[in-house]
């Protein structure tokens, strides 16, 4: 997989999906954002429980109704990116 430029947005472009996301699918997985962020799913696991409790750790993630499976939307990883380029640039 290709490297990953992070977003950024200004006032005068929006947020645009970064170099190498385009291969990303719209929905995916745990097992599949696991592979992609090269962390296990425990890793997602944890950071799902972290923010149900609040903390803006992780990608946010939605569970299908009627069901137990978990999903990630790509447009949602890339907020999360954006939002750690973020912060890390306000360190």
């Amino acid at each position: 997989m290709s490297t990953i430029a992070f977003p950024v947005a200004t006032a005068d472009a929006p947020l645009e999906a970064p170099e190498g996301f385009e291969q990303m699918p719209m929905i995916m997985s745990p097992k599949a954002l696991a592979e992609i962020l090269e962390v296990s799913t425990k890793t997602l696991e944890r950071w799902r429980d972290a923010r149900s409790r609040g903390d803006e750790v992780g990608p946010v993630w939605h569970k299908l109704p009627g069901s137990s499976l978990i999903r990630y939307s790509r447009a949602d990883v890339i907020e999360w990116f954006a939002a750690c380029r973020e912060s890390e640039a306000a360190s």
